[in-house]
């Protein structure tokens, strides 16, 4: 049984996730050395604070296994940007974004209105878009997204990061 300190950090992690905005990404965005060496610093850091917490046997294998995931997409993106590849700004948020380890049940609150409010926005595209069923199914398929991980945190269920991100999604069109 999941207890609420679980479902709080992975409510949490994306309530604050969507209050980063990300910007337009093209291959001219270009750091400077220092500014890139504290961003991979600052990357490494994140990564070893998703790491340490993924160990952490209290928070189970779900909470667990989304800090494992956020640990590696740090790592991925310190490296990209060690080996001067380009990464998004929004890439770069993702991956800097390490989730609190609790939420209060407002913050809870605040990421189910913002989760039904995501719903009503593809509720409201599959009707604008049902003249093109592929994307009306689009929204469809993203409303029941957002519709389970709502129920599971309602009812105090294991949630992952993954799932309240995707949930999250409103898809293109829109």
């Amino acid at each position: 049984m999941i207890n609420r300190r679980h479902l709080a950090i992975i409510a949490c992690a994306i309530f604050f996730a969507y209050g980063t905005p990300a910007s337009a990404y093209n291959e001219s965005n270009t750091y400077a050395p220092d500014s890139r060496t504290q961003l991979i610093q600052r990357l490494r850091a994140a990564e070893q604070i998703d790491k340490s917490r993924a160990l952490d046997v209290s928070i189970g294998p779900v909470a667990a296994g989304d800090y494992m995931l956020r640990a590696d997409r740090a790592h991925d993106v310190a490296d990209q940007l060690e080996h001067g590849v380009a990464v998004s700004p929004e890439e770069i948020s993702h991956a800097l974004f390490v989730p609190p380890e609790s939420l209060s049940e407002q913050q809870r609150a605040q990421l189910v209105q913002q989760l039904e409010e995501a719903r009503q926005r593809d509720e409201q595209g599959w009707w604008d878009w049902t003249k093109d069923p592929v994307i009306a199914q689009n929204f469809q398929v993203q409303e029941r997204k957002a519709t389970r991980v709502i129920k599971n945190l309602e009812n105090n269920q294991p949630v992952s990061w993954a799932d309240i991100h995707e949930a999250m999604h409103v898809p293109t069109g829109y």
